[in-house]
């Protein structure tokens, strides 16, 4: 990947398929929680992010389509299919935690919120890809970081699909895992 724009669709990609899979794992919960952890403040990072605000644009989507309130959030749930700021993924309540089986489920679901945000981690010096906030310095990007650890993160997306449907981590699977949970990554 030689540049930015050729990151869009894989990253898009991967952050439709964590959505999917933490929908499956958590509409439950969700659906019947009266506490709304979406917030518009948060939302608005993706419109001032030059990064998610290019994803939002892909969709069609810009900030006069946000409630002042809950910004994307409709009747299902988030209206965004991608161009989220990461918080959304790496937030869980203590109920969605409660209800979680055991210990390495509750690693795995952790993991699966970290995957955008390991993404953009030192995109460029120390700032991460969404506190990018002028497009012109989205040139400026370290284009072969982020694609590593994009692919890090598609790895591990697959391990935990894998662990979803088998219930079982291997110990190259703890250590795919693991590179994502990683600061040093």
């Amino acid at each position: 990947m030689e540049t930015l724009d050729d990151l869009f669709i894989p990253y898009a990609e991967l952050e439709t398929k964590t959505r999917a899979l933490m929908t499956n794992l958590f509409s439950d919960t969700c659906g019947m929680c009266a506490a709304c952890c979406c917030r518009a403040d948060i939302c608005e990072e993706a419109t001032e992010s030059a990064f998610l605000a290019k994803l939002l644009e892909r969709q069609g989507l810009a900030a006069p389509d946000m409630d002042d309130r809950y910004g994307w959030l409709d009747l299902r749930g988030c209206s965004l299919k991608y161009g989220r700021p990461p918080v959304c993924y790496e937030y869980f309540c203590d109920e969605l935690l409660a209800r979680l089986p055991d210990e390495e489920t509750r690693f795995s679901a952790k993991v699966l919120g970290k995957l955008m945000d390991h993404v953009g981690q030192k995109a460029l010096g120390g700032w991460h890809l969404v506190e990018i906030m002028e497009e012109a310095d989205l040139a400026k990007v370290d284009h072969a970081g982020v694609a590593r650890r994009l692919g890090e993160s598609l790895a591990a997306f697959e391990v935990i699909q894998n662990y979803v449907s088998t219930g079982r981590l291997t110990k190259s699977d703890i250590a795919a895992l693991d590179l994502i949970t990683s600061r040093e990554s």
